[in-house]
C-alpha cells in the first residue's frame, strides 16, 4: 500500500508540475514585452512614450488580384494586420464588422485593414481558390493577401487566430489582440492614432 500511495503522489506530483508549467507558459506568451515577434504596447500608451515601440516586420506578400503588396506601402497609415483563415469560426465571426471598419478607413484614407489568411493547404484545405470563393460570396473589399508559406504569421508568431495587429503611421507596433474583436475594438485603437 505504502508504494501505491508514493506512486500516486509522485504520478499527480508529475501531473502539477506539468500543468503549472503550461500555465506558466500560456502566461508569459501572452505578455507583451516577452513575445518576441510582438514587440507592443500596452494599447494605451501615450505618444509621449512611441520610443520604446518597435518596428513591424515588413514583408511581401500577393493579394488576391495577384499584386504584390509589402507592409511598407502603408507607412503613413494606421496597418490593421489582421491573420486568419476561412475554416476559424472566431475569424469568420469578426470579418463582416472588419469589412464596415475597412470601408471607413478607405474613405479617411489614413488607416487600411489587411487580411492576412494563412492559405498554407494542409489538412483543413485553405487553397487560393478557397479564400477567393469566400470572399467573393460575402462580398467582402478588404485586400487579402495570401501567406502561403506560414512565414509572415512565423515572423509575427501567430500561434492562435484569429490574431490583429495595430501598427502606427511610423510603421510601428502599437498592440495586438489575440482572439476575435469586433469594429468598436478596432475604431478605438484607430481613434487613438489617427491623431
Amino acid at each position: 500500500m505504502n508504494e501505491k500511495n508514493l506512486l500516486k503522489t509522485v504520478l499527480w506530483s508529475v501531473v502539477l508540475v506539468v500543468l503549472l508549467g503550461g500555465a506558466y507558459l500560456v502566461y508569459s506568451k501572452n505578455e507583451p514585452n516577452n513575445n518576441p515577434g510582438s514587440n507592443v504596447s500596452d494599447g494605451g500608451q501615450n505618444k509621449a512614450n512611441n520610443s520604446s515601440l518597435k518596428p513591424a516586420y515588413d514583408f511581401e506578400l500577393t493579394d488576391l488580384a495577384g499584386n504584390n503588396v509589402k507592409l511598407s506601402d502603408y507607412k503613413g497609415k494606421i496597418v490593421f494586420l489582421n491573420f486568419w483563415a476561412t475554416w476559424c469560426p472566431p475569424c469568420r465571426s469578426e470579418l463582416p464588422e472588419f469589412n464596415e471598419a475597412n470601408k471607413i478607413f478607405e474613405k479617411n484614407a489614413d488607416a487600411v485593414l489587411l487580411a492576412v489568411n494563412l492559405t498554407t493547404g494542409g489538412a483543413r484545405g485553405e487553397t487560393e481558390d478557397v479564400v477567393r470563393q469566400f470572399i467573393s460570396e460575402k462580398g467582402y473589399t478588404m485586400k487579402v493577401l495570401l501567406d502561403k508559406t506560414g512565414s509572415v504569421a512565423d515572423k509575427y508568431s501567430i500561434y492562435s487566430i484569429p490574431t490583429t495587429y495595430v501598427i502606427n503611421k511610423d510603421g510601428n507596433i502599437y498592440t495586438y489582440y489575440e482572439g476575435a474583436i469586433d469594429e468598436n475594438t478596432l475604431m478605438d485603437a484607430y481613434n487613438k492614432l489617427k491623431e
